[in-house]
């Protein structure tokens, strides 16, 4: 018989557990510890009472929660496994396992607070030097929402699904009390009427909040809007806004909606980053969605920042010479006496100005050559061709200028490389394509604390060293 040492592995162990001792010195859960301890939670402390069961420790679960999000892990009952037999969530929270009912009670419970969490992490960045503001892209990421496609309707569905509901409470009514008709079968029944009921009133009140004809609600989740995405599908979605800087990807500002990226949402992200970090940027990049007449008006006369802002047009044109090629509007131009010039050389007359409440104006230009012109049928469907200028358009061009320009180039296309790779790790990496939870609250929430977990893992990342050396009392 050789001489081993007993090998039992039914045999019960008890060893002492010192969660400090269980980890690297670098390890992202150890940074994320030391950002927590960094922070002023004094607003989520005064949410809680003296009486009663003590809680949990707010600190320790701000950090399972961050530190989950950082990895990808966005189930309660997930972290909930990893507090139990996890090497890093047993550092983290003492070895102390609160159940998934807590976990996402406390995530919910403290949602209106994490912004103020949020920029104090984006001044926690500035200060170790993850922030040049060179450069701050901006673009949206639209995510499926907690729904079915099939669960949207419009107002003629919504109709529809209301007389069914309406007809199918009126055949129950009807319906003739035979002798089996037992007290059990009563209850059932009357169970059934109240869940129609439930569900007609629902449906009525729908209705008469619809006003649009074409407009869609969801029954699932009546604040997501269904969006085209860049796969083809249309998708009850929400639509996350985020305005990243140049240097390590930091996530600076983020903004959550329920509709597509609009023009109006460009400067409050650019204000908020500007909030945010306590800094200007000296270059500010978002895509067409983001631009319109007014606010190439607004970031040329009102600004300090070199904004990059290609209109609609300018992306088709300088991808395949305008949708009529060279009859576009883009290859008309402006002669002597403010007269316009078609691409054959014809002048085109003034037929009328339009004046809008801003102050602004758009010049209808009509043809006068286009009955005999051999070129007709490829400028226009019509008798003549006609043409609209708005009075701001040399804001745009001005804007097509700084795009076309070698600097102008040079920092539009590092945008792409900027903004997108954020997007591929929330989506990729983490596989956040589908939200948890329902309603724009909770979504902004889910995006909230995605985004706090990228900028926890670029500190680990980046700046891991230097941060476990600050000081606990460091202020933030």
């Amino acid at each position: 018989m050789n001489n081993f040492r007993e090998y039992n592995q039914a045999q019960g162990v008890f060893r002492p557990i010192i969660p400090n001792d269980l980890l690297e010195p670098e390890h992202p859960a150890r940074v994320i510890d030391r950002v927590v301890e960094l922070l002023d939670l004094k607003v989520i402390y005064d949410a809680y009472k003296e009486e009663g069961n003590p809680p949990y420790h707010p600190k320790m679960m701000l950090k399972v929660l961050f530190y989950s999000y950082c990895t990808g892990i966005m189930s309660s009952r997930k972290m909930w496994k990893g507090l139990k037999d996890r090497a890093d969530y047993i550092f983290l929270s003492g070895d102390q396992v609160p159940n998934f009912r807590t976990i996402n009670n406390y995530r919910t419970r403290h949602m209106e607070v994490l912004a103020d969490i949020f920029t104090q992490i984006v001044h926690l960045c500035v200060k170790l030097g993850m922030v040049e503001f060179e450069h701050l892209a901006i673009d949206g990421e639209k995510v499926h929402a907690n729904a079915s496609y099939h669960r949207s309707k419009n107002k003629k569905r919504l109709e529809q699904s209301y007389e069914r509901v309406r007809g199918g409470i009126a055949k129950l009514l009807e319906r003739e009390v035979t002798e089996d008709f037992t007290e059990e079968k009563k209850g059932e029944r009357i169970k059934r009427l109240r869940k129609q009921e439930k569900q007609l009133l629902g449906l009525k009140r729908e209705l008469e909040g619809m006003n649009d004809e074409k407009a869609t609600i969801n029954m699932t989740d009546k604040e997501a809007s269904v969006m085209n995405h860049k796969d083809g599908r249309s998708l009850p979605s929400y639509n996350h806004q985020s305005a990243v800087d140049g240097l390590h990807g930091v996530t600076c500002a983020l903004k959550s909606e329920g509709e597509p990226d609009k023009a109006e949402d460009l400067l409050e992200l650019v204000d908020m980053a500007k909030e945010n970090t306590g800094g200007k940027h000296e270059n500010v990049s978002a895509d067409s969605a983001f631009c319109d007449y007014a606010r190439l008006q607004e970031v040329e006369e009102e600004r300090e920042e070199n904004f990059l802002l290609p209109d609609k047009r300018f992306e088709t044109t300088e991808k395949d010479n305008g949708k009529k090629g060279k009859y576009d509007i883009s290859h008309f131009e402006e002669g002597e006496d403010g007269v316009i010039i078609c691409p054959e050389g014809q002048a085109m007359k003034l037929k009328t100005v339009n004046r809008y409440e801003d102050g602004h104006t758009v010049s209808i230009y009509e043809g006068t050559g286009c009955e005999g012109c051999i070129f007709h049928d490829k400028c226009t469907k019509g008798k003549k061709r006609t043409i609209a200028i708005d009075s701001r358009e040399p804001y745009r061009k001005i804007m097509r200028e700084k795009l076309r320009s070698d600097k102008g180039r040079e920092v539009y296309m590092s945008r792409q490389g900027i903004v997108e790779p954020v997007h591929g790790d929330d989506q990729k990496n983490k596989g956040w394509r589908q939200h948890h939870m329902r309603g724009l609250a909770k979504a902004s929430l889910e995006f909230m604390l995605i985004r706090i977990g990228s900028n926890l893992g670029k500190i680990a990342r980046y700046r891991a060293r230097e941060l476990l050396l600050m000081p606990v009392s460091t202020p933030v």
